[in-house]
């Protein structure tokens, strides 16, 4: 979950069986009342790294962003199946 962070802000990346997340929060709420006017500011940034399974395809991960839920796909190989030989006695 990364409410409040504009997909833009968002960078993700896959190299030698780790996946990395990137952000930024970058927020600037202004109020004004009547009697008073006040300004808040949030900001800062994070990065998480995930170790991941030998058996990934890196190459086909995905990544969707909407209302600031952030879903990644990682699809593992198949198994290699085993291979059954006949032995001819002869």
């Amino acid at each position: 979950e990364l409410p409040g962070i504009p997909k833009e802000n968002i960078s993700l990346e896959v190299k030698d069986n780790t996946l990395t997340v990137r952000g930024e929060k970058k927020l600037e709420k202004d109020v004004k009342e009547e009697s008073y006017h006040r300004m808040e500011r949030t900001y800062g940034s994070f990065m998480r790294a995930f170790t991941l399974p030998s058996n990934m395809q890196q190459e086909k991960v995905k990544a969707k962003f909407k209302d600031g839920i952030l879903e990644i796909v990682l699809p593992k190989a198949e198994k290699a199946k085993p291979k059954q030989i006949k032995v001819e006695i002869g």
